[in-house]
């Protein structure tokens, strides 16, 4: 069974498998920067993407320093594989 995704979805998806694969998540902030969506649609675009199970939120991170970062999204396995199939680098 398919998951159907939006183009706001792909977007987004291939925006969090970009980094999702290194291990890291994105902020609403870092998806937007990271594809053509604004702001007010990453939000929502990205909660349908985890209600799919595509993407999941983690609260607690940290940068590369060890400073507290705040929360983001990033890919799950089923997400990182849909990424790649729709042509994201991830």
């Amino acid at each position: 069974m398919s998951i159907k995704v939006s183009e706001r979805e792909k977007q987004a998806l291939i925006a969090l498998a970009g980094v999702s694969q290194a291990g890291w998540c994105l902020s609403f902030k870092g998806v937007a920067d990271r594809s053509t969506l604004e702001l007010h649609q990453v939000r929502r675009t990205v909660r349908a993407l985890a209600r799919k199970g595509l993407a999941e939120f983690h609260r607690g991170l940290f940068d590369d320093e060890g400073s507290v970062a705040g929360s983001g999204y990033c890919c799950t396995d089923r997400g990182q594989a849909l990424a790649v199939e729709i042509g994201g680098d991830a």
